[in-house]
């Protein structure tokens, strides 16, 4: 299944690139005849029922029916499309308490799913065994073999390289320094393994599921207790020199503002986060936490809250939710709380409209639960702070893939080497 990812194309390699380039055209424009897509393509119709006929045997295309007859009267001509079933990617997402698995089809559909907490050690050889074990768990429920895989792509919460397959730092993760995931997990699952930013996998996802397919310059803004973005811009991802573009949450916007968990103060991350957000509901004066008396959180969470102990990730996202709930209540104080959330989050979102005068920026995470309230928020901010000509052409909207959508990202890392014709390594 790995047979389309078998390099870069060079001027000899003219039949790979008439393979994919027919791929990609059966996927756009199915059903579709060969004539059509010879047509299309620019190239002889020979050639293109060669290759239609090479990637049906191989399950990548299929025939679904027939078209109009011909003018002069002829045999009417067979309609194919791109059979997504044909096509599979395993798919791993990193957070910094779980792991999500699955298997997801060239439609971007599950065909299973689990998670598992990482538990209390998360250095990486503990991590490494259980998403190992838990991935060969998932193929045997699904009764697949690591073969009937494009490969498995690697979402992960950290500084990562592509081309390395190396996760050089992950912040909440202890002694996760140049750790060779890729490698690591490869020689174990027996198949190709990608392994890039959550940030930049989520953007693949857009591309290829969700609001990026009809544009080729986009930004995917992760909101939750860090902030991130990735750069999707003349048609491709953009990564930077070193893969570790994106890192916007530690962009300064405050140049006396509060301490930042990377050592500087006033970065946007320390003022936009739902960490800062959580901050300002319940730390104390002196440093300890407590919930303010309007807000209810599910037991047995709230019984946690309390005393000076740092939260983890899951207790910021159990507030956050609850404080998001309150104001689509239409409680006063967790109105208030929302719009300073998402005043923050505009004014970082300001400075990278006129950065980079995108065409779309999608936000996804924890702060799409302030639904409208946010959003407006974020909006007007961007309008009162950038230029005009930027923020005219620059429309500011929400992710529709929903909670799996660092899944979907993480098997888009297979799917956009087979659509698009990129190697990431």
């Amino acid at each position: 299944m790995t047979i389309l990812l078998d390099g870069p194309a060079v001027p000899g390699s003219l039949r790979r690139i008439n393979r994919l380039t027919i791929l990609r055209l059966l996927r756009q424009m199915g059903p579709v005849t060969k004539p059509a897509l010879a047509r299309a393509q620019g190239v002889s119709r020979p050639t293109v029922s060669k290759v239609v006929d090479k990637l049906e045997l191989d399950g990548l295309a299929a025939a679904v029916g027939v078209g109009r007859p011909t003018a002069s009267g002829g045999k009417p001509p067979v309609l194919y499309t791109f059979n997504a079933a044909g096509v599979r990617s395993g798919a791993i997402f990193l957070r910094v308490n779980s792991a999500q698995f699955a298997v997801v089809d060239g439609n971007g559909h599950a065909l299973g799913l689990l998670e598992r907490s990482l538990g209390a050690d998360r250095r990486p050889e503990p991590v490494v065994n259980l998403l190992v074990e838990t991935f060969h768990e998932l193929l045997t429920t699904l009764a697949l073999t690591p073969d009937q895989l494009l490969g498995v792509g690697v979402g992960v919460p950290g500084l990562a390289s592509v081309k390395q397959g190396v996760v050089h730092f992950a912040p909440h993760m202890p002694e996760w320094q140049n750790v060779p995931l890729g490698a690591l997990l490869a020689s174990r699952l027996g198949a190709e393994v990608w392994v890039d930013n959550d940030s930049h996998v989520q953007a693949l996802a857009e591309r290829q599921f969700g609001l990026g397919r009809d544009s080729n310059e986009f930004i995917s803004i992760q909101s939750g207790v860090g902030l991130s973005a990735a750069y999707f811009l003349h048609g491709a991802l953009y990564r930077g020199f070193d893969d570790t573009a994106g890192e916007v949450g530690h962009m300064t916007i405050q140049e006396d503002g509060p301490a930042c968990s990377c050592g500087n103060q006033g970065c946007w991350e320390a003022l936009a986060s739902t960490t800062a957000l959580v901050e300002r509901a319940c730390r104390l004066s002196d440093g300890a936490w407590a919930l303010p008396a309007w807000l209810r959180i599910p037991e047995p969470d709230a019984g946690r809250l309390h005393g000076d102990a740092a939260l983890d990730s899951q207790e910021i996202a159990t507030i956050t939710a609850a404080i998001f709930a309150a104001a689509r209540a239409g409680r006063p104080e967790a109105r208030a709380l929302a719009q300073w959330h998402a005043y923050h989050f505009g004014v970082g979102v300001a400075s990278i409209v006129n950065a980079l005068n995108p065409r779309r920026i999608i936000i996804w995470g924890d702060s799409i639960a302030g639904g409208d309230l946010f959003l407006t928020t974020v909006r007007e901010v961007v309008r009162q702070r950038s230029l005009a000509r930027p923020r005219e052409m620059c429309e500011i909207i929400f992710s529709q893939l929903g909670p799996n959508v660092g899944l979907l990202g993480a098997a888009s890392l297979a799917f956009t080497a087979l659509f698009d014709g990129v190697t990431m390594g």
